[in-house]
């Protein structure tokens, strides 16, 4: 009689364990704030790879509608090719946080400080910045991009007919 209550024990804390594990492990993670300087610096960790960077923000619905295609540009690509990058400009850490565990993104999301938006002349969302393998900037794109539409973009900066 003991064993069996020995087990249900350990099988009750087993449960309570992955409970507890579980319900963390939902939990976002909290966004990194970045300066213009830290998204600078994250822009540069890309040379020698296509990179994209999105400004985006949880309330804005052009923005929402493009997250599952940059999800899908991000798994399109390995990680030598393509740094994506995205930087929301929401007040509200929270509803980034929320929006970012929602859509499920697959690469790193950043939470802009206010002197971003002047540094990079944020005025419409989403914004979109491509760079090629060198650092130079040849996209400065407002709206909503498609899947299809940046992957042939980046094909063709990979392949070197982008400069």
């Amino acid at each position: 009689m003991k064993s069996i209550k020995s087990i249900m024990r350990i099988a009750f804390l087993c449960t309570v364990f992955a409970v507890v594990l579980g319900v963390q492990s939902a939990v976002a993670e909290p966004l990194k704030k970045a300066d213009t300087a830290e998204v600078i610096k994250l822009i540069n960790s890309g040379k020698g790879k296509v990179t994209v960077v999105n400004f985006w923000a949880s309330w804005c619905p052009p923005c929402r509608e493009e997250l599952p295609d940059l999800k899908k540009t991000r798994a399109a690509f390995s990680g030598d090719d393509l740094l994506l990058l995205g930087v929301s400009v929401d007040e509200n850490a929270a509803a980034a946080e929320k929006a970012v565990k929602e859509f499920g993104l697959n690469y790193p999301v950043v939470l802009a400080e206010s002197d971003v938006y002047e540094t990079f002349g944020i005025k419409s969302i989403p914004r979109l910045l491509i760079y090629n393998t060198k650092g130079k900037l040849l996209v400065d794109h407002v709206g909503p991009v498609s899947f299809k539409d940046l992957k042939v973009l980046i094909d063709q900066v990979l392949k070197g007919k982008q400069k």
